[in-house]
């Protein structure tokens, strides 16, 4: 019976370890509602690639992913400043994990990597079996 507890404390730690499971109707759902500054993650296929960007705090590669399964798409934008460039091409399928902001044009996922002085939580992009953070 003492090994229950820990048994419990494995499993949930595991749990958070986990990546989160792409949710593409929140995103839709946000979207609908105009929300903004929230987690989401969300799976898709690159539709274009844009160039890079400046910023205040890094340069951003840029892509369009439409969402699976909805007509909606999202512009990504990943800061290679802090994390790494994703090496994606259009038709990849990835998934994304970070800041949704709402815009008229579907939205658009920012945060999509670690986070240096953690003041915000981590994202990610995954592609192929590897995850970019």
């Amino acid at each position: 019976m003492r090994r229950l507890p820990l048994l419990i404390a494995a499993i949930t730690l595991v749990a958070a370890c986990m990546p989160a499971a792409p949710d593409n109707e929140t995103v839709r759902r946000d979207f609908a509602e105009h929300r903004s500054n929230v987690e989401v993650t969300a799976a898709g296929a690159v539709t274009t690639i844009l160039a890079d960007a400046p910023g205040a705090d890094g340069t951003h590669q840029r892509f369009i992913l439409r969402l699976t399964g909805l007509t909606q798409t999202v512009l990504v934008e990943n800061n290679v400043s802090i994390g790494r460039r994703v090496p994606i091409a259009v038709g990849d399928d990835v998934t994304v994990h970070g800041e949704y902001v709402w815009n008229d044009q579907g939205g658009l996922i920012h945060f999509t990597h670690h986070d240096p002085v953690h003041t915000h939580e981590g994202g990610w992009i995954a592609l192929r079996g590897a995850r970019y953070e």
